[in-house]
């Protein structure tokens, strides 16, 4: 899996190498501040630097940092919005937080030491906003959502992760891909939603299913 790491936002320049009669060389640089100084969308709105994304567009590194105010179609809500539609629609809460060492058990449990606490009532699939899949990740993300939408493209969703998390942006883009059309992205994540006052609650990840644990073959890497 790719590393987390800060963003780095690059500095907007221009440099005009200047050379006169005498042969004097003269380096003029110009910083371009305002308005350029702003991100420049990439791949539809987010950071400049071409590099932190990969050829399908989705991020595959530095997964911690400034996020856009958009991802895909979805629609970005707040903590209060959130709470609002639990309490109107029966929707599926979708917590994509990553985690990196784990055991996968015949009956297609995730082991892990590392504790989660998410936003009572979600399912936590930890392995699908890498921004590049192993096809069994691809596959438990397929057979997971047509389980918990009982194969419904149109049932809403909310895609979650942490305060600066790339891994719900690349998650809503890639479920929207797969044609799934009512989705909603809650870019604050947990701790968002618990500095609003919000209580969290332990959970353990969405299990996959026993026809695909049994192809899957993970080592203990803890």
């Amino acid at each position: 899996m790719a590393k987390r790491g800060p963003l780095n936002c690059p500095l907007v320049a221009l440099a005009t190498v200047v050379s006169n009669a005498g042969g004097v060389i003269r380096l003029v640089l110009l910083m371009i501040s305002g308005v350029f100084a702003t991100f420049v969308p990439y791949p539809s709105q987010g950071i400049a630097d071409p590099g932190l994304f990969g050829p399908d567009g989705y991020r595959i590194t530095h997964y911690r940092g400034k996020l856009p105010d958009s991802a895909g179609n979805a629609v970005t809500i707040t903590a209060d919005q959130l709470k609002n539609l639990k309490q109107e629609t029966d929707v599926l809460m979708l917590d994509v937080a990553g985690i990196r060492h784990y055991d996968i058990t015949e009956n297609g449990d995730f082991i892990t030491p590392e504790r989660h606490r998410s936003i009572p009532g979600s399912a936590w699939l930890p392995v699908i906003g890498w921004g590049v899949l192993e096809p069994w990740q691809q596959e438990y993300l397929d057979e997971s959502l047509r389980e918990l939408t009982a194969e419904n493209q149109a049932a809403p969703i909310v895609v979650f992760c942490k305060v600066d998390c790339w891994l719900g942006w690349n998650a809503v883009q890639r479920i929207s891909k797969m044609g799934y059309r009512n989705i909603y992205w809650f870019p604050g994540g947990t701790e968002i939603w618990e500095d609003a006052g919000y209580p969290l609650q332990d959970i353990t990840p969405f299990p996959l299913s026993k026809d695909l644990a049994a192809r899957v073959f993970i080592g203990p890497s803890f």
